[in-house]
């Protein structure tokens, strides 16, 4: 079996502030999240705003993205010990547990760094990967529907580029985890290394910008500081 990648879509519980939420879920939340024992990797990517997006940017304020090494170990994610010990009783403090969603998906990455022939590549930009940075800029969009055609075109390598996006992975949904489905038909992850690179390179090209982002005939999406923890 391949591995796994889950996003846990988290919302904010109403009555807390943003503040709150995000530094109670950078520690203790995930402080103790570290010592699930099946997880192979650990990121948090909390909510930054974006000119770029609308009202829906805030439907979830953070992200838990959490990487198996196979099926098994996502199906078991929610008996582990440690997950039943510590994480379940702190979640209530800072999730709106209602709204909360997951998915457990299979990664396609189009991009895992920058493109070394093309000319003009910056140094930095050549060296940048993501297992290498604590925090990284990203997009992350959830297809809910799909729109006039596939939300998963084969030409979305190509406008990731356009935008100056350095790395760039699909996501679907695991059918073994998810034999009736998920609460979306996949994820799009769009990495830079800063929400300036980020914002620079949408200015570069909006229509590609908007190609992406639109295809789908629903979706959610956010700009995140993708903060890795493990």
């Amino acid at each position: 079996m391949s591995r796994v990648k889950m996003f846990g879509a988290i919302p904010r519980k109403p009555g807390i502030t943003s503040k709150w939420f995000h530094d109670h879920y950078r520690h203790p939340h995930g402080t103790m999240g570290r010592h699930i024992s099946t997880m192979r990797a650990y990121t948090q990517s909390h909510q930054v705003h974006s000119d770029l997006l609308g009202e829906k940017q805030t439907h979830f304020e953070a992200c838990a993205e959490v990487w198996f090494d196979c099926a098994a170990d996502a199906l078991t994610f929610p008996q582990e010990p440690n997950y039943v010990a510590m994480l379940i009783p702190d979640e209530p403090l800072f999730v709106d547990m209602e709204k909360l969603r997951f998915v457990f998906a299979e990664e396609e990455v189009l991009q895992s760094g920058a493109d070394w022939n093309e000319e003009g590549v910056e140094t930095g930009d050549k060296l940048f990967r993501l297992d290498r940075r604590p925090i990284s800029c990203k997009l992350l969009q959830f297809v809910l529907a799909e729109g006039d055609g596939r939300w998963d075109d084969e030409g979305d390598l190509e406008l990731g580029r356009r935008i100056g996006a350095l790395r760039h992975v699909r996501c679907r949904p695991s059918p073994v985890v998810h034999p009736d489905g998920a609460f979306c038909i996949g994820v799009r992850e769009l990495y830079w290394p800063t929400q300036t690179a980020m914002e620079e390179g949408v200015a570069s090209d909006p229509q590609a910008w908007a190609e992406l982002l639109h295809r789908p005939g629903e979706s959610i999406e956010y700009v995140a500081h993708a903060e890795r923890f493990m």
